[in-house]
């Protein structure tokens, strides 16, 4: 499953809401019988990229599409 976009009003960063949009996600994937959730993000978006590390994401490769440098990671579900 590809995981689109997740966003959080700055206001409520650090309150755990987006780590608890991602578990809602795995949640969804496991529910539908997917293996593994992908996801990308911006390469500038470091505090992102080390939330997604912690949890378990492993990061796969980056590219530049659009002008946008991304790097594009996987967590696979159990």
């Amino acid at each position: 499953m590809l995981l689109d976009n997740v966003a959080v009003d700055p206001d409520a960063q650090g309150s755990g809401l987006g780590r608890r949009m991602l578990e809602y996600a795995e949640q969804a994937a496991r529910a539908a019988g997917y293996q593994a959730i992908k996801l990308y993000t911006n390469e500038t978006m470091t505090e992102n990229i080390s939330l997604y590390s912690r949890i378990g994401y492993a990061e796969t490769h980056r590219a530049e599409e659009k002008g946008l440098k991304r790097v594009y990671m996987v967590k696979v579900l159990s």
